[in-house]
């Protein structure tokens, strides 16, 4: 595993000096700590309870391997809590079973706070490693999505979490987590799974799980899901494997689901290969692509306006695949198949904003933001915000 955030833990070891010294026996740590950052102060929160009860029903003895599950638990109209879900099955069919579970398993409660606030997200980890400590950490982050596109430019765009009227831009998120710590984040929220955020994120975590499409209210499902965070290793390709093949076997628009495990130590890697067949491409060349479904898959619908129907983000091989020689699109396909451990997707994929699933013929497992002429706002923040940016277009 990655050395950890020296400082972070320096500061978390200074408060767990005063252990007693009459007990000689070293206390053995947990092999892992998964954190879920839960923010539900939103549409979501009906969500948010049906993924705790899933979460706790995961917890027994054998699928936790002794670990510790930790909850940050930020519901509508409720002060934000610190949950630990124990190792033992609860009946939690019931709402009031679930509430009275909630109290019983509190390890803190906030003051009312801003969820998306990097520095609560510090703080919030920091509590976590300091009342769980283990050898290696996790975490999901649970909330709407939308990329990394910032959340002011129109109603639609949430960028990452949603904490009432607040919200968090994708280089704010950057900053609530420590640097090398986490082995793997998980999101369950949409649209994360983008070349963008995963460049922004890639310092943060070995591997990131996410979607690059919207993602089901209904979220993953923790009872299948859970046990592979605490194996050893983590099996996070199981993990995703078990979160598609739920989706796969619905029908109708519940048939949707498209997941990629992504490797951060090889995106340098592919930064460096992208960087050389964008060299010499001028923006005429970027607004000139064609972008028709036959040649670029849309895997996005977020914002539309009567016949306003902007297209922002697309799978990332076919944008580079209009743009590299055959000797640069052999690396990148290389570059690409190194980086993305596990990739799976749906013969179609459901969209909330038009309320309707559509084919999606091909999926690399990332997406990307393809500039557009007509996008200027949207163009001037991706420039002036974003680590891949820089690393490919400069």
């Amino acid at each position: 595993m990655k050395f950890k955030f020296i400082i972070f833990l320096f500061t978390l070891c200074l408060g767990l000096a005063g252990c007693s010294k009459e007990n000689n026996e070293p206390e053995v740590k947990p092999k892992r700590t998964v954190l879920a950052y839960i923010i539900a102060n939103n549409s979501l929160s009906s969500f948010a309870t049906g993924n705790l009860k899933s979460m706790i029903e995961s917890a027994s003895d054998k699928n936790l391997n002794g670990g510790n599950l930790l909850v940050y638990y930020a519901q509508r109209n409720e002060l934000p809590r610190l949950l630990r879900i124990e190792e033992t099955k609860e009946n939690i069919n019931q709402s009031d079973v679930l509430k009275g579970y909630i109290e019983e398993h509190t390890i803190k409660t906030y003051d009312s706070q801003n969820a998306v606030d990097p520095e609560i997200m510090q703080s919030i980890i920091r509590d976590a490693v300091t009342l769980a400590p283990a050898d290696s950490y996790g975490l999901v982050l649970w909330s709407h999505g939308t990329s990394w596109f910032p959340s002011n430019l129109n109603s639609m765009l949430r960028a990452f979490g949603q904490d009432g009227s607040n919200w968090m831009e994708i280089d704010q998120l950057a900053q609530g987590i420590p640097d090398h710590f986490f082995d793997f984040i998980l999101f369950d929220a949409c649209y994360m799974a983008n070349i963008e955020c995963a460049y922004e994120l890639k310092d943060k975590a070995d591997y990131i799980l996410a979607s690059p499409t919207e993602t089901m209210g209904t979220g993953w499902p923790y009872s299948v899901i859970m046990p592979y965070f605490f194996t050893e290793t983590a099996q996070l390709d199981k993990a995703g494997e078990a979160f598609y093949n739920y989706y796969n076997v619905m029908s109708g628009d519940y048939r949707t689901a498209t997941v990629s495990l992504v490797k951060t130590s090889e995106l340098d890697n592919l930064a460096n290969i992208v960087k050389e067949i964008l060299s010499d491409k001028s923006e005429d060349d970027l607004y000139g692509l064609d972008r028709s479904s036959a040649s670029m898959q849309r895997l996005e619908y977020l914002y539309k306006s009567g016949s306003y129907n902007p297209v922002l983000l697309y799978d990332f091989n076919d944008f580079i695949s209009q743009l590299a020689t055959p000797e640069q699109y052999t690396r990148f396909t290389a570059g690409m198949k190194n980086a993305i451990i596990y990739e799976a997707h749906t013969e179609t994929a459901y969209f909330g904003n038009p309320q309707q699933s559509f084919p999606i013929n091909r999926c690399s497992g990332l997406s990307v933001y393809v500039p557009a002429e007509n996008y200027p706002k949207i163009n001037a923040w991706y420039q002036e915000h974003l680590k891949w940016y820089k690393a490919v277009y400069k």
